[in-house]
């Protein structure tokens, strides 16, 4: 379970991340509508995030430091993972939807997606069984080379993806309908956010010290 959540983290973070970088994106090129919605879309992994820290805490589970470097380098893994799936998505909307990019890949759209499976699948296999299966110091210092990889062909996807997205931003429009919308939708998800966010921090239970 604490391999589940290290990864699931790790996919969280990547995706805020990206999102921050959409909305930046957006607004930048002028449209502040646009980068609106993508900031509402944004509160999904912010909050899936807040769920996942403030569930399960268990104040008397403590972590020595081999735990905590394992979950760290685990959880690159769903850094890499959502990189990768950003790639995907915008490929995607450049390839299928606009018809104005193609498929680099000699595989072709969308057999070019199994290059980087075969990647993927097996190191996340792999390093689950290093940093979770394997206790063994060893274990966790072949680990390390092998997070780092994997984080660099992440970034190369994210980098894809960056591309794919200017697509996006050069072809994207929001109908004039939706944008009212957008704000009330956005002055409604605040309005219940804040609210949760204080009552689950006022009930989280204390940690007391014997």
């Amino acid at each position: 379970m604490g391999s589940l959540k290290s990864l699931a983290q790790g996919f969280l973070v990547a995706t805020g991340l990206i999102w921050l970088f959409n909305v930046f994106a957006l607004y930048r090129s002028g449209d502040a509508w646009l980068a609106l919605l993508y900031l509402l879309i944004l509160f999904i992994p912010a909050f899936s995030l807040t769920f996942l820290k403030m569930k399960n805490t268990n104040p008397k589970a403590t972590q020595n430091s081999s735990e905590k470097w394992r979950n760290l380098l685990f959880s690159f893994q769903g850094v890499a993972l959502a990189f990768w799936m950003f790639d995907i998505a915008t490929t995607f909307y450049a390839i299928n939807i606009t018809g104005l990019a193609v498929e680099l890949n000699p595989l072709g759209w969308p057999l070019g997606i199994l290059g980087a499976f075969t990647y993927y699948a097996p190191t996340l296999v792999f390093s689950y069984i290093l940093l979770s299966k394997t206790k063994e110091d060893i274990a966790l210092y072949a680990a390390i080379p092998l997070s780092l990889l994997t984080l660099f062909m992440g970034t190369r996807n994210l980098m894809a993806g960056a591309q794919n997205f200017q697509v996006f931003v050069d072809t994207a429009e929001l109908a004039t309908g939706v944008r009212y919308g957008l704000l009330l939708a956005l002055i409604i998800t605040v309005n219940l956010a804040v609210p949760l966010a204080l009552k689950r921090m006022v009930t989280q239970p204390k940690v007391v010290l014997s």
